[in-house]
Formats: C-alpha cells, structure tokens, sequence
C-alpha cells in the first residue's frame, strides 16, 4: 500500500476507445483537433505541496514527480482520460491477437521529442525493455514477455498472460512512459520526452518551470508555460492564491479549505472530483473479537458513512461499500449493503458472544481524514457497546507497527492505488483476511475470462463476497479539490492518475467540447 498524502489529478489526450474483441482499432487522439482559442499566452503558476525529490519517474514512485512530469513531459502510447477512459497518445491505434498474449500498437507517425529527435518504435521497444528489467517502481506490474518492433510503424508487445489490466497498467503507472534512449542518463534532472511542456528549470524543494514545446506534435497548449511552485504550510498557499501569486492549487490540503473561495465565486473557481483513494475503516481480522464475521459486520452497520463524509471531507466524496471506485470498469455500488442500523449491530454483537461490547483500540496515522473521521466512528462504535480508545502514531511507526507489522486492532487509511483487489488475494497482507487463497483463485479465473464482461463480473463477484464477509468498512472515495481563479479553464476535473495533466489550460478562451466530455473543465 503506497499511501499517499496529497491526491493528484488525472489527465489524457484523446477520445476513448475501449478494445472489445481481437482486432478491434481505436480511433485519432482528441490532440490532433482543434486547440484551445487562449487569450492570453502567460505563465500559468500552481501551487502544491510536496515537491518531487527527481524528475525522473522510472526512478522513484513519488507521486510528486508523476505531477509535474508525467503526460505533460513524457508520454504513454495510451493514457488516462480525467474521468479514467483509457485513450490513445502515442500510439494511434492498437490491435489485439485471438489469444489476448499480444497487444499491436501503430506508432503515430509525425511525433518528435522535444529535443528533435523523431519518436520511432525502436525508442518504445527500448521504454518497456527496460521497464520490465524489473529495476524500475512499478515494474512487476508489467507482465511482459518481450516487445519488438513490426515494420517501419508498430510494435508487438507479447504478455506472458492474458490480461485485462494491461492497458490500463500501461497508461495509468509512470513506467508506461516513453523516452528517448539517448538522453535517459539526465532524466532525474532534464527529462526530454514528446508531451506539450519541456523542463526548463527547477529549484529544489521551491519550483519546477515547464514552457510550452513550439514543436509539440498534438494540440498547442494555451499557456506559454507552466511552474509548479511549493509549499510547506497550505495556509501560505491559500494565501498566495488569494494575492494573486499563483493561480491555481493542485488540491486543498482539507476540503475544510474550500469555503475560503466558495463564497467568492465571481473569483474563485472550485472543481472537486473524485479519486482512486478508497478511505476506509481498517480490521484486523485476527484480532480477538474482530475475527468474528459477525462483529465486523456490526461495525459497518454502527457506522454512518454520510455522518463520517460530512465531517471529515466536507461532504464531499462518495460513499462505497466495497473497494471499488466509479471510474472501475467492475465498479459495484455497494454503499448500501450495511445501512447505518445500530439496532443491527447491537443484535449481531449480541449473537457474536459480546451483548456487552468490547473495548478496543484505534490507531491513527497523521492525516486530516482520518483525525477527522476518529471522533466520528469512536462515538457510533461507542453507542452500540464498543469502546474505542484513539492512539495515534506518527507516519513512520504507523508504516511499521500497522502496515508492516499487522500489529493493530483499527485504523483509518486512504488506500490510493486504482484496481487494488488483487490485496484481498495477498497473503499476510496487514488486514490478515482469511480468504486470500480463494480469491486468489477467482482473479486468476476472472482475468482468463475471453470477455471484458467476464472478467467484470468475476470481479464483481469478489467485491461482494469480500463486502459479505465485512473484511473492512469501505467509508468513502476521496475526492481532489481543486481552486482557480476565474478565467483559468482546462483543467482536469478527476483524480484517477497522479498526473496534474495540463494539456488543455488556458487564460480564457474555450476548450474543446470532446476535451470537456473527457473530464477537462470549462469553466
């Protein structure tokens, strides 16, 4: 579980095209349509607060880098669209063989990195070779037997399975990247790749500058440039948007901080969207009562989602009941299986063995959605009999004690990674769930599935029956809030990658209308 502190937004180029059958191609990325119509070319400078400690995302997995680099600098063949549709990039059109081993990409043609050199498929061929060297964050995620290239124009990527994650794994985790092999030796400090920005300078742990690439081979961005400037203290950002130093926060530290802009709408601009993030009650289901379906099941009933929303993240986020979120395409509405019913739970720790309840201890890692949700759940738990006591821990011994070592009874954490189920089939995995192996079984079943619609429902039987089986309480899906000032436009709209894609901002001006049906903001 790679936690991270501060969600980031999702981004992509083009239109979705969702591969159905072998065979099947998608069509033209949106980058090659119409631009944004800017009215002003300025520098565009946005405010986050945790700078990247590189600027070469094969190195390390800071999801700091992925923001600044990622789709803005260096490209996929496919990518993530704000609203999580797959979409094609660098590669035009994709094709797959009748046994699902081998993915066939046509390299679209025309495209150059910014340092000149044109994009060829020996340079893709080289990007995932040496992804799946397995030296690189994320790199046994690509189940990848070989790539070569086919021709003047494609390359053959063969798995060594058959998976319906692929293109997703492909366009979604910074290894995806493509790069030029003759200038991998400075990508932790001058990254050169064949997105709309290229690095101009960076000032450690202050800014990064990008300036728009005047030969970029899609849609030419509506600023002139771009700088990610950082802060340490998010009151000193929300102040520096308020005197005009920066234009734009990446995402509120708290969505408490929203109502500082939201009563200035003629101002402010205010986007919230959804993430990966599922936030959720953790249970140790080894611990002492805890090992009872029963008792895990009265936990979710004696919570009240909506109650935990509202307080914790301002009433912003979606409940769900499992871990899954909409963008999924298995996503299964499960908010409501355990409705807020504390009679129920009362019944069901009675016919556990604990008509009196338990006491038990809830340890906290240090942020804002979990200090904020604690009091909440202490005082439902405590309303059907089960006193918790709230400890909490400093990030490093939460990581050790509760992550590493298992040793916990409850916590509070945001699990940020997409499609994550396959945890429910990793044994020893901090929850201890006894039913790892036979889920195991069921994901490697669903993914040999011959249809996409297969593999869903495969995988929407294991949501239910991890939901049934109350493994942990899933609270909410955390969102990303963004804030502008008026007349900012094109800014991605969903949190599903830990790109901050800016392919569409502008000063003014208007934004495509398939961009916008994409998740990019028009207002």
């Amino acid at each position: 579980m790679n936690h991270r502190t501060r969600a980031v937004v999702a981004s992509g180029l083009a239109v979705t095209a969702l591969l159905t059958a072998a065979g099947t191609g998608v069509t033209p990325a949106l980058a090659t349509t119409l631009a944004p119509a800017a009215t002003s070319l300025k520098t565009l400078v946005i405010g986050s607060q945790q700078a990247p400690p590189t600027l070469d995302p094969t190195a390390n997995a800071a999801q700091a880098i992925d923001e600044v680099v990622d789709y803005n600098v260096l490209q996929h063949l496919v990518q993530l669209a704000p609203d999580g549709k797959i979409v094609p990039v660098l590669a035009s059109s994709y094709t797959l063989s009748s046994n699902r081993l081998v993915y066939t990409f046509t390299i679209r043609p025309g495209v150059k990195f910014s340092n000149g050199d044109a994009l060829t498929p020996a340079d893709v061929v080289y990007s995932i070779d040496r992804v799946t060297a397995k030296k690189y964050p994320y790199a046994a995620i690509f189940d990848v037997a070989s790539a070569a290239a086919v021709g003047t124009d494609q390359v053959a990527v063969t798995l060594q399975s058959p998976s319906w994650s692929f293109l997703f794994d492909l366009a979604s985790y910074s290894n995806g990247v493509i790069v030029d092999p003759s200038t991998v030796s400075t990508l932790g400090t001058d990254p050169i790749g064949t997105g709309p920005y290229e690095v101009t300078g960076q000032v450690a742990n202050y800014s990064v500058s990008l300036k728009a690439d005047p030969t970029y081979w899609g849609t030419a961005p509506g600023v002139a440039g771009i700088e990610f400037r950082y802060f340490t203290d998010s009151n000193a950002e929300d102040a520096a948007l308020q005197d005009g130093q920066i234009q734009v926060i990446d995402n509120l530290s708290s969505p408490d901080e929203a109502s500082t802009f939201t009563g200035d709408p003629a101002k402010y601009g205010v986007i919230g969207g959804l993430t990966n993030g599922k936030v959720q009650l953790t249970i140790n289901n080894t611990a002492g009562p805890f090992a009872s379906k029963l008792v895990r099941q009265a936990v979710n009933y004696a919570i009240d989602k909506q109650a935990v929303i509202q307080v914790a993240s301002a009433g912003l986020g979606a409940p769900i009941g499992s871990d899954t979120v909409p963008s999924d395409p298995y996503y299964l509405n499960l908010a409501n299986l355990y409705p807020y019913n504390p009679s129920k739970a009362k019944q069901l720790l009675a016919k556990a063995g604990y008509p009196h309840g338990f006491s038990t201890t809830l340890t906290l890692p240090p942020y804002f959605y979990a200090q904020l949700a604690a009091p909440v759940i202490q005082s439902e738990l405590g309303a059907v009999g089960i006193t918790v006591t709230i400890q909490n821990v400093a990030w490093p011994l939460w990581l050790s004690r509760v992550f590493e070592g298992g040793n916990f009874d409850l916590t509070i954490i945001d699990h940020a990674e997409a499609r994550d189920v396959g945890n429910y089939a990793t044994k020893g995995y901090y929850w201890h769930f006894a039913g790892t192996s036979q889920v195991a079984t069921q994901l490697t079943a669903a993914n040999a599935a011959p249809t996409e619609q297969g593999w869903i429902a495969g995988t929407q039987a294991i949501l239910r029956e991890i939901s049934n089986d109350a493994v942990n309480d899933w609270l909410y899906a955390l969102p990303v809030l963004e804030v502008h000032l008026k007349g900012v436009i094109g800014l991605p709209t969903g949190g599903y990658t830990e790109s901050f894609d800016l392919q569409y901002v502008s000063w003014g001006g208007t934004v495509p209308a398939s961009a916008v049906a994409l998740g990019y903001s028009d207002s």
